[in-house]
């Protein structure tokens, strides 16, 4: 008995169950049911406690500007690098949801907030007429076990039409 016990204790929780938020930006998002949707400025932050934003190292964060056309590659790094504390970059490339219509780019950064330190996964999507930012991030201790999550969010991101 104490044996499953212990056994129990020492297993990982299993990510909370994520659920759909659809923006008037014309973006979808899936985020953990128990988070809180934060707007702030241009930014729609989903976090496990509101009070704390923008220095958490738990979020996800979709970000919508204007554009006059698809962004080009040294612009779509700076504005990443604009809109995050970012430290450190193990990853940046065009994704193969590259269309016609938008530019996608993947994007594996780490960054610290208020102190504590976070990795994430990111996808910039850019169309002729705005771009969205969407980033998961998991405290840089919890990567291991929260990446999975991450790469769900991220690669379920729709951006909706960002030529129009």
């Amino acid at each position: 008995m104490c044996a499953g016990l212990a056994l129990a204790a020492c297993t990982a929780s299993a990510p909370a169950r994520l659920t759909e938020a659809r923006d008037e930006r014309g973006f979808t998002i899936r985020h953990p049911q128990t988070w809180t949707q934060v707007r702030r400025d241009d930014a729609v932050w989903f976090v496990p406690n509101a009070d704390r934003v923008p220095d958490v190292a738990e979020f996800i964060l979709v970000v919508t500007r204007s554009a006059p056309g698809k962004l080009d590659d040294p612009t779509i790094r700076r504005v990443v690098f604009e809109v995050l504390p970012v430290q450190g970059v193990s990853g940046f490339q065009q994704d193969a949801r590259t269309t016609a219509q938008a530019l996608w780019y993947k994007f594996e950064v780490t960054g610290t907030s208020a102190g504590r330190e976070w990795a994430s996964v990111g996808v910039l999507v850019s169309g002729d007429v705005r771009y969205h930012i969407a980033v998961c991030a998991k405290p840089l201790q919890q990567w291991r076990s929260g990446q999975k999550q991450c790469d769900e969010v991220i690669r379920t991101f729709q951006p909706g039409n960002l030529n129009r």
